[in-house]
């Protein structure tokens, strides 16, 4: 048996960046929410905060979602 390191290596670095997006990119839209509750609690505008929040938090969604079609062969 013989192991292709370069594509093992391939696949192990694109699951970190992968990952690392994800949860970035979440993280992001969590503190955004944050701080709309916080502008809130000021009697601030919260428009741009939330907006921002929602969208982050929906993108890092469809990012999960496309990697389960991708995993689940029954999908395609």
């Amino acid at each position: 048996m013989k192991i292709d390191w370069a594509s093992l290596g391939l696949v192990a670095v694109t699951t970190v960046v992968a990952a690392v997006s994800i949860v970035g990119i979440f993280s992001i839209g969590v503190a955004a929410m944050g701080a709309a509750d916080t502008r809130a609690a000021r009697g601030q505008s919260v428009g741009l905060a939330k907006f921002a929040g929602f969208t982050c938090l929906a993108i890092a969604g469809v990012i999960a979602l496309f990697g389960i079609y991708l995993i689940i062969p029954a999908f395609h």
